[in-house]
């Protein structure tokens, strides 16, 4: 039997791309409805609780899992292997969200502490055998963690649709009630849809462990002294993740400090801030020389993650409650669950990797000026306005245009995209040679201390008005961005942050995040930069091109009619003047051209939001006003006394205008009567 696929990879590829498919459809289908569930009253089948309980239980648990990656990635080297560590962690998976699809609040926690565990397992030790399917210089690592990151973005696509229909649609709801089960279950069928993609990821993975052979098998580990020594910190993992459970049980039931949700995620996050804190100081001092700098640029960069997750994450909270509270959720005439905005990331992510790809191909091939660190204040200054787009819909009274939500998840992909794909690695390559297992502990504990802060911003929504907590995030993502910025230019110019980092030969791949297909093929190399040309003249045709494109965005966001009459004016002056832009930067060799480039996909995107809003998320029509009632009827004539009501009324003369004698009374509007429907 042939040991390649028909895409001419190991066959070994097959069962992990579905086994991490299914894993991640489990995890995006319960993200979808985690917080809602949590926020729903009792009466609909949720918890009832406060908005900042669910930010509090959203944080940890989102923190969490990125946490446990880390003590389960060592177990999976030092003791049972990445394949059977990712077979454990899928039966753990599958039974916390069987516990989650039963109707108890214990079962509830329990689920989620299994969900922490099983993650922590799976997660990295599948992407980890991904790279052990080739050797260190196989041409097809590239292709095959393409196809593997496809895998995920499928999962993350298809769950939200799935587990949220069954969660949501009044149409299963109806389906539950006619075969006598209550409606308001609804919510465990949709945990239940994510237990049975774990179980078919795991019988996937089971049966294609034949196309496994020598992948992930346990470490042999000959050395006495080695194995006292893993032993000795296996014990000490399982201690420290037993110990703050262990403690905070004792002190609540104790009666000396009253446990609730809020206080129990105030200690996790001191403890959080303290690992990330004592990662980097651990860093620092292991560091000699030259190397304290690429620890510095480090935490630069992970302070540029801290902030984009603390934002980015919002998806699973802030942003999903806005879908369910404060969107027109139709399409075509049809509602549609609030839970499919969660899908709309994966499809943003498959169709702008590959030009996120060839950009940063582009730019590292010209050497230009623009390291990581910039890419990452590029990545803030879009995930901050994917909240000034949603400012706007934040004041709104009324139901919003679902294009709200389209275009946040737009602008924060591609926040996503400039981020992403070099967080890991460049942390890997300005480590400290020294630095070990530690280089992945600053990356998840990056992402995790996010994540947490994404959680506890959510639980603000209850207190604090919408429009004033995104103003605030929009603030501070910014002044996080100019930081980045400032930074990047140090890094560019006083020290080159290429030159801090190690040279390993070929760039490592970030097999360890939900990282993009582009994530693969970007190669930032280790040269030094070179300065920006010096030319200082610009083409006037270029920068009008792309401030007339940017320009449209704002008239097109609530009004289609102007939207289309701006398209058509403003758009085509746009491409207009990007293609005359062109022309004059290569015919006078003149700046710009980049501007002229990116005025036609930005016009483009214009163009098409205004169809979508026209013509699929039309806004509903106003409701015509009722007539006023005829003027007799408000303020009958003085001449005219008040008689008792006779008991059959005189026949109405024909012009319909009623008599001295006999004041009819007013008909009731039809549009009154049709509105208000019986009572």
């Amino acid at each position: 039997m042939s040991q390649e696929t028909p895409a001419g990879q190991p066959r070994g590829l097959s069962p992990l791309f579905f086994t991490e498919m299914w894993e991640r459809f489990s995890f995006y289908g319960m993200r979808a409805i985690f917080a809602l569930f949590m926020a729903a009253p009792l009466t609909k089948g949720g918890l009832g609780y406060t908005k900042s309980q669910a930010g509090a239980i959203l944080g940890m648990y989102m923190a969490a899992v990125y946490m446990m990656s880390l003590p389960g990635g060592w177990i999976a080297d030092k003791y049972l292997g990445q394949r059977r560590a990712v077979f454990i962690g899928g039966v753990i998976i599958m039974i916390g969200h069987v516990l989650l699809a039963l109707p108890s609040v214990l079962f509830f926690y329990l689920g989620l502490v299994s969900l922490v565990i099983g993650t922590g397992f799976l997660k990295p030790n599948v992407s980890t055998m991904v790279g052990q399917l080739y050797s260190a210089k196989d041409p097809r690592i590239d292709a095959g963690f393409s196809i593997f990151y496809m895998g995920i973005n499928v999962g993350a696509f298809v769950s939200p649709i799935i587990c949220g229909f069954l969660a949501q649609s009044d149409s299963f709801k109806a389906f539950l009630a006619s075969n006598g089960i209550s409606p308001q279950s609804s919510w465990h069928f949709g945990f239940g849809a994510a237990a049975v993609g774990m179980a078919l990821g795991l019988v996937i993975f089971h049966f294609g462990t034949r196309t496994l052979t020598g992948i992930g098998a346990p470490p042999v580990i000959t050395d006495p002294a080695a194995r006292a020594r893993n032993k000795k910190t296996l014990l000490r993992i399982i201690a420290a993740l037993a110990a703050g459970p262990a403690i905070l049980s004792t002190i609540h039931f104790a009666g000396v400090w009253s446990l609730t949700q809020e206080r129990i995620s105030n200690v996790f996050g001191v403890v959080l801030i303290a690992l990330f804190l004592g990662t980097f100081a651990m860093l620092y001092r292991k560091a000699k020389g030259t190397e304290r700098k690429g620890v510095q640029a480090m935490f630069v960069l992970a302070i540029g993650c801290v902030a984009f997750f603390s934002l980015f994450e919002q998806a699973a909270g802030t942003m999903n409650a806005f879908a369910d509270e404060r969107t027109r959720n139709v399409a075509f005439g049809n509602p549609f669950p609030s839970t499919w905005y969660q899908s709309i990331n994966s499809v943003f992510i498959i169709l702008l990797s590959p030009l996120f790809a060839w950009m940063f191909t582009r730019i590292s091939a010209r050497k230009l000026p623009f390291n990581d660190i910039k890419k990452f204040g590029v990545a803030l200054v879009f995930i901050g306005l994917a909240f000034v787009f949603m400012l706007p819909a934040s004041r709104a009274t009324s139901l919003v245009s679902p294009l709200y939500l389209v275009m946040f998840y737009f602008m924060s992909t591609v926040a996503e995209l400039f981020l992403s794909p070099v967080g890991l690695s460049s942390m890997s390559k300005l480590a400290p040679a020294s630095a070990g297992g530690l280089v992945m502990g600053t990356w998840f504990l990056s992402t995790s201390n996010g994540d947490y802060i994404a959680g506890r911003v959510h639980g603000l929504t209850g207190d604090i008005a919408l429009d004033t907590l995104f103003t605030w995030l929009i603030v501070g993502v910014f002044i996080v961005a100019a930081l980045m910025f400032v930074a990047g230019s140090y890094f560019t110019r006083k020290v080159p942050l290429e030159s801090l980092m190690r040279d390993s030969g070929k760039d490592d791949a970030d097999t360890s995040s939900d990282a993009l297909p582009s994530a693969q093929v970007v190669k930032d190399g280790s040269a030094t930069p070179r300065r920006a040309d010096p030319a200082t003249t610009v083409s006037g045709d270029s920068i009008a091109a792309f401030a007339t494109s940017v320009a449209v965005w704002p008239l097109v966001l609530d009004d289609p009619k102007l939207g289309g009459i701006v398209v058509a004016i403003l758009g085509t002056s746009s491409v207009v003047l990007a293609v005359r832009g062109l022309a004059e930067s290569k015919r006078h060799g003149v700046g710009g051209a980049r501007f002229a480039k990116a005025a036609v996909p930005i016009t483009v995107a214009a163009a098409l939001y205004a169809i979508l809003k026209i013509f699929v998320f039309p806004s509903p029509a106003a409701a015509p006003t009722p007539p006023a009632p005829p003027a007799a009827a408000v303020a009958p004539a003085a001449a005219a006394p008040a008689a008792p009501a006779a008991p059959a009324a005189p026949a109405a003369p024909a012009s319909g205008a009623p008599t001295a004698e006999a004041p009819a009374a007013p008909p009731v509007p039809a549009m009154i009567e049709t509105a208000t429907g019986p009572q």
